[in-house]
């Protein structure tokens, strides 16, 4: 059993659809695919929902008549025969009758919200059975994720729960050959309403399904032919990285590689399963695979996450002196929690912490209720600029060549240690794009140029 993810772009169009449904049909064994919504649907979904948070009625359903005009002409462009093109048009109307009710809903929630945000995917789902049945004479078997896929009442996937009620539906299609498919991102909660893994939560559907189901790979399509050693948008050129550990993933995920799901590796992480990144225009090509395998002391890629703040705080004297450091710990964390802050690293010399955050609008009142209690300072439009490889504080020489790419670089954090595969530095974000061009010059020139590939 394999498990292949197609995103959004993946199956943006007709073209694109009736390319998947080739590509999946001729893979070979038992597999279940993984789809995402059509490009741009959930967006739609989401400005749906913003609507009709706000009570505007009739440009909400002037939004449902777009989508739906969009959906029309996908089917027009994709079928090429009059019964079939009734047949999508019928899968796809009580999502829209659905769609068309809310906008009368005056007593609209979020419970509301999170029925209209499952749309997307059940019809991208609608319409690749009738395209493989069509055109690959494949009668695929539908798995509703809504039948298996739970969280908790903290929001989190329940894999126990996910493998009890997947396995049952599989083993019901015994054939060797049986394609299901399955939406991703869509879920139900602890109180059994439909409910989602948040944005970009196919990836954690797939490698969730995959755990599951025990099997052998997971697949994940996308539009780039596998995680790159920098970010192509910022630096001119970049090469596919080929082999990376599930740490490393991990660590290029939380600090911004935009390809994999940062919360998508631990799934596969604890059942062994690799992962590979796939080039859904290029199926030929090799990729990227994440597994317990990976090549020893090399440095493999640099990804950047915008949008940090980091404060310093220090407690600040009394008439009886300072506060044990383990009190003051609790009280920053107790404040951290207070603001509904998002740490992504803490660092401690004697009674001062530094702490990057992620922005949110509640880091101005986090500040002021510190002030009160502590010295803190504060320093906003930040980047974290992570580097990755396998490197081991045993192995000398890692660090020193990093530096030395950076030394014209103004660096505001740097941390080394926390894991044996990763340094992240923080600069201000007006010099994040100088720092990756620097780091990939300095590090990965001679592989960039010389080869299409590394590693």
């Amino acid at each position: 059993m394999i498990v292949l993810k197609f995103g959004g772009t993946s199956v943006g169009s007709a073209q694109r659809i009736r390319s998947v449904a080739h590509l999946v049909s001729q893979v070979p064994g038992r597999k279940i695919v993984v789809l995402s919504a059509m490009s741009g649907t959930t967006d739609a979904l989401v400005h749906l929902s913003d609507l009709l948070t706000d009570g505007k009625w009739t440009e909400a359903a002037e939004a449902v008549e777009l989508l739906d005009r969009r959906y029309k002409t996908v089917i027009e462009e994709l079928f090429d025969d009059e019964d079939l093109k009734a047949q999508a048009r019928l899968a796809l109307r009580p999502q829209f009758d659905e769609l068309r009710a809310q906008t009368h809903n005056e007593s609209f929630t979020k419970n509301d919200e999170k029925r209209i945000l499952s749309k997307g995917e059940i019809m991208s789902i609608q319409l690749m059975l009738l395209t493989l049945r069509h055109y690959e004479k494949v009668f695929a078997t539908h798995l509703n994720s809504l039948s298996f896929m739970r969280i908790n009442h903290e929001g989190e996937p329940e894999p126990d729960y996910i493998a009890t009620h997947l396995q049952p539906l599989l083993s019901s299609n015994p054939g060797e050959n049986t394609l299901f498919l399955a939406e991703g991102y869509i879920c139900v909660n602890a109180f059994g309403e439909i409910d989602n893994l948040r944005r970009g939560g196919s990836d954690y559907s797939a490698t969730l399904i995959g755990e599951a189901a025990d099997a052998e790979e997971i697949q994940i399509w996308t539009d780039i032919d596998g995680l790159h050693n920098n970010d192509p948008r910022i630096v001119n050129v970049t090469s596919p990285v080929r082999k990376l550990h599930f740490s490393e993933a991990a660590e290029l995920a939380h600090f911004g590689a935009k390809i994999l799901h940062p919360a998508c590796i631990e799934p596969a992480r604890r059942a062994g399963i690799p992962i590979r990144l796939l080039y859904t225009l290029d199926p030929e090509a090799q990729g990227t695979t994440i597994s317990n395998d990976t090549n020893r002391d090399i440095i493999k890629a640099v990804s950047a996450k915008d949008g940090i703040s980091i404060v310093t705080i220090s407690s600040r004297p009394t008439n009886v002196g300072r506060p044990m450091l383990g009190d003051f710990l609790i009280y920053i964390a107790d404040l951290l929690k207070k603001h509904h802050l998002k740490t992504d690293y803490i660092a401690t010399m004697g009674e001062t912490f530094l702490i990057a955050l992620e922005d949110s609008h509640q880091i101005e009142s986090f500040v002021q209720e510190a002030q009160k209690e502590t010295n803190i300072t504060l320093s906003r439009n930040m980047t974290i600029i992570a580097i990755v490889g396998d490197m081991n504080w045993e192995r000398m020489g890692f660090e020193a060549r990093i530096l030395e790419a950076l030394n014209d670089v103004p660096i505001r954090l740097i941390s080394y240690g926390t894991s044996n595969c990763s340094l992240i530095i923080a600069v201000s974000a007006e010099d994040k794009k100088r720092a990756m061009i620097a780091l990939s010059d300095h590090l990965f020139a001679h592989i960039n140029l010389q080869s299409p590939e590394i590693y």
